[in-house]
């Protein structure tokens, strides 16, 4: 942790030194002087982090002001930036703005020269001396090029298969006659996979077909009936409609709602990570008297919990054998994709002590197989591994040892956006777009060989991935990653680490309870009262009163009018997501020069002020499902813009209602790499922004003639990868995509419009298309089954002017996933053999005009299938009409 924070501050005097207009001659020696003193500290603070982790108070203390005078020097350049802005309201001379720096490092100086003498006293030698070049004190050489496989399932149950249906058999006994309620608890300590098996129940064909429905709900530490309940209520009635003023009104109100939507109903409901008796007796009001034989499967750590729920359906979860841990371990270490990999001969006894120190849990074995997989195949650097495991003594247990190995062994900037994870809540599906964005507004992201800095923060997430030290949740057809979750022990492993190095506070209560004037970072998880301070009007705790002048990042508020202000003058980071209560930007923002990432999703803020343009590095600026209406100019006046996100709330009922006008085209924004949802200015008619580097582009169109000005624009953008139009007039009523070279690097596409059109051409290399609102002329899977990199096809409220449409031999020869949603005149579908040979999921919904099922025996891939109540009585019992067509798929929902 303290050589990333010493690596950004070196770089950011190199900045500075650089940046002569602001320093005189001698506070630039001076700047140089400090950061050639930092630097030298670089090289002592690996043999330093070695000795502080086999348990030296002394150099941790070390350490320790190493961390701080690097804080101070970071913090003494941002101030300084700060009162040296020509822009910044009030007035200090530049010439005290420099004195005042030249002192504090002056003081910084001194400060060094006493750490210096301390680490001769501690011993503490200078590894690059002995050729050492790894960044990590555990890190192996980095000429080991990693066997980068597909995806290796980190939620596979290796040697779970009879528990899984064990538990399904409990869940279907008696099958429908049985109408009282009942509920299995898988229980066991964390790490033992009792999520991951609860999914492969929740997922598995034979509970899908049994139950009408199936929903799940994590509840987690910090539970709260009413937002449990209103979970429940959205996903049973897509509903987030509320009665009563209070809280309790809220809940009655819920549990009622909740009773009604699931009475008469054969669901299963899963409560995942249940921590507290409280939480099934609270729910019991909604679930117990629905008489319909529901079943409720839930995960906990504790035997009291599930015994509270119902003592008869108990369910212990083991630990792996010897040898599935073995056969675990060594899938993850080996990426191999072979269910009992064979261990190479020379690894075999280190393998089984390896194996012997993880105890059978899963999630100690898939983290340690992660670590390995970072390092050759060979018995020295496994052997390192082993040793590795006998020098950390965080938390209770081997697991947690074998965690914070794997963290150990991490390049110092990716032990910080590992901590950066932190900052969400436990459970929390967290975006991977904005956290990257964060990752760079914080500066953790080091750019290297000429990559971009997004390029750079998607190998960092990968890296995680790669150790498993995360989970992806979800990836898009290309194969990037969209979301992640961390397992609660890793986020404790994240949480100690960050809590050792002051990089984090977490906010969990009204009051605080420690000194957080030095904190560098905050979230808030749950509602906080700015102007109420409950029981004690008089205490200083109010969160308006507290100071955090070193404040880099703040995260998540519910209730923040009163609290952003001038004391957060140094903040990068500023994320406000749907928080209700936040409606205006206060005037101090335009204070914070160095903010990098303002955040505004789901607020009700409406007017953007003038002086947005004095946040003159700004990067990231969100301001999706909003209802503001205008961008100032001075806002598009704002060089380093990497990502603007709009989206109107009004765009959800109207799809194609998009007030908001993009940059005028003499807008030069040459960092941006992603905009959208923009309406396309008057002003593009006659000369194009400066947007060479967009990768990321969704335009709505204003009238017809948009559709060719669409095209010559892309032409123009060399580096695109993803395009969205809507309101799309395709010029001569033809979607053709085929003039320029630039289309070859696009992978995204998305048209929507509510024209008469033809497909000529699209993107060769496509991996997902939707097509939405358009009449097209003829059977269009001629075109599109040609596309020979399509993965995902979506076809929403599409009318096709044919009554046949046919899937030919080796046409989709990629495609895994399509989606047929409100597409109508086809009355046939003809499948023929040899097509869609690796199709996974396909969802047929209100497509009122298709008399049959298409003949699906010959795709034999399918897995999943989900169609209306009109074909599923042609399937009924499995005796109907259409059953032979259906009946190899395992789940028919």
């Amino acid at each position: 942790m303290t050589q990333a924070i010493v690596s950004a501050v070196v770089k950011k005097l190199a900045d500075l030194v650089i940046d002569e207009f602001r320093l005189q001659i001698g506070l630039g020696r001076k700047v140089n002087e400090v950061k050639l003193q930092l630097s030298q500290m670089q090289c002592f603070l690996k043999d330093a982090d070695s000795k502080k982790k086999r348990g030296d108070e002394r150099i941790k203390g070390w350490v320790h002001d190493v961390r701080n005078v690097a804080y101070e020097t970071e913090d003494a350049i941002d101030t300084f930036l700060v009162e040296a802005n020509p822009r910044k309201l009030g007035f200090i001379p530049n010439g005290l703005a420099r004195r005042t720096l030249s002192e504090k490092l002056s003081r910084i100086q001194a400060k060094l020269r006493i750490i210096s003498e301390g680490r001769t006293t501690f011993g503490i030698k200078d590894l690059s001396e002995n050729g050492g070049h790894s960044e990590s004190l555990f890190q192996t050489q980095p000429s080991f090029k990693r066997r980068v496989l597909p995806d290796v399932d980190n939620s596979e149950v290796i040697g779970f298969e009879a528990e899984k249906r064990e538990i399904i058999n409990l869940l279907m006994l008696h099958g429908r006659s049985d109408q009282s309620r009942r509920v299995i608890s898988i229980v066991g300590p964390g790490g033992l996979g009792k999520t991951t098996l609860a999914q492969k129940v929740y997922t598995s064909s034979t509970v899908r077909n049994h139950f009408d429905s199936c929903l799940w709900i994590t509840v987690s530490q910090n539970f709260n009936l009413l937002d449990v309940l209103k979970k429940i209520r959205m996903k049973l009635a897509n509903s987030t409609e509320l009665k009563g003023e209070s809280q309790e009104d809220q809940i009655v109100f819920l549990l009622g709602e909740v009773n009604a939507l699931l009475k008469n109903k054969n669901y299963l409901i899963v409560l995942d990570d249940v921590w507290s008796e409280k939480v099934f007796t609270q729910l019991e009001t909604g679930l117990v008297n629905v008489g319909n034989g529901i079943r409720v499967l839930m995960t906990s750590r504790f035997f009291n919990v599930a015994n509270c729920a119902d003592s008869s359906g108990v369910y212990p979860l083991r630990f792996l054998s010897e040898g599935e841990s073995l056969r675990l371990l060594l899938k993850k270490a080996l990426l191999s994709s072979d269910p009992s990999p064979k261990c190479p001969d020379e690894l075999s006894d280190l393998a089984r002590k390896l194996v012997k120190r993880c105890d059978g849990l899963p999630l100690a074995l898939i983290v340690l197989g992660g670590l390995l997989s970072s390092k050759p195949p060979m018995p020295r650097e496994w052997s390192r591994v082993l040793q590795m495991l006998d020098w950390h003594v965080l938390g209770d247990g081997e697991c947690m040892r074998i965690l914070a190995t794997s963290y150990d062994d991490l390049l110092y900037l990716h032990k910080s956006c590992f901590r950066y994870l932190a900052c969400f809540p436990e459970d929390y599906e967290i975006q991977a777009e904005p956290l990257m964005n964060m990752w760079i507004a914080e500066g953790l992201i080091d750019v290297r060989n000429g990559m971009q800095l997004e390029g750079c923060a998607e190998d960092y997430l990968e890296e995680l991935v790669q150790r498993c030290l995360v989970q992806v949740v979800e990836r898009s057809p290309d194969g990037a990653i969209k979301s992640i979750r961390v397992h609660d022990l890793l986020r404790e492993v994240a949480l100690s680490e960050a809590k050792e190095n002051d990089f984090l506070y977490i906010w969990k209560e009204e009051h605080v309870e420690q000194d957080v004037s030095m904190t560098r970072r905050v979230a808030f998880h749950k509602g906080i009262d700015a102007s109420n301070d409950n029981d004690d009007p008089g205490a200083s705790t109010k969160i308006s009163n507290i100071k955090m002048p070193k404040l880099r990042t703040f995260l998540y508020l519910d209730q923040c009018n009163d609290i952003i202000g001038s004391r957060f003058l140094l903040l990068r980071v500023l994320e406000l997501r749907n928080t209700k209560s936040f409606k205006d930007l206060p005037t101090d923002l335009k204070k914070m020069i160095h903010l990098r990432y303002l955040g505004l999703e789901g607020t009700q803020v409406f007017v953007i002020p003038s002086w947005i343009g004095h946040l003159q590095n700004l990067q990231t600026f969100d301001i999706s499902h909003t209802v503001i209406q205008e961008l100032p100019e001075s806002f598009w006046k704002i060089t380093s813009l990497r990502h603007v996100h709009y989206s109107s709330i009004s765009s959800y009922v109207d799809q194609f209602y998009c007030p908001l006008v993009g940059p005028p085209s003499t807008a030069n924004l040459v960092n941006l790499r992603s905009l959208g949802s923009f309406q396309v200015p008057i002003s593009w008619k006659k000369s194009f922004p400066y947007l060479i580097g967009v990768r990321k582009l969704n335009l709505h169109c204003k009238d017809r003639n948009d559709g060719m000005l669409m095209h010559d624009l892309i032409s123009k953008l060399k580096n695109l990868l993803s395009v969205r139009f809507d309101n799309f007039y395709p010029p001569r009523k033809m979607i053709d995509f085929s003039t320029s070279p630039s289309y070859e690097n696009i992978h995204t596409m998305c048209l929507s419009g509510n024209a008469t059109v033809g497909i000529a051409e699209l993107p060769a290399n496509l991996t997902k298309l939707t097509l939405f609102s358009f009449v097209l002329n003829g059977d269009p899977m001629p075109k599109l089954e040609k596309l020979r990199s399509l993965k995902c096809l979506d076809l929403n409220f599409i009318t096709i002017m044919a009554d046949t449409i046919v899937c030919t031999y080796g046409g989709f020869p990629r495609l895994q996933s399509l989606k047929l949603n409100h597409v109508q005149k086809i009355m046939e579908w003809k499948v023929d053999y040899g097509a869609l040979p690796v199709l996974n999921y396909l969802l047929i919904k209100s497509c009122n005009d298709l008399r049959a099922l298409p003949d699906l025996q010959c795709v034999t891939t399918l897995q999943e299938l989900k169609i209306d109540p009109e074909l599923q009585s042609k399937i009924k019992n499995k005796s109907g009409e259409e059953w032979q067509k259906v009946k190899h798929i395992p789940t028919i929902i």
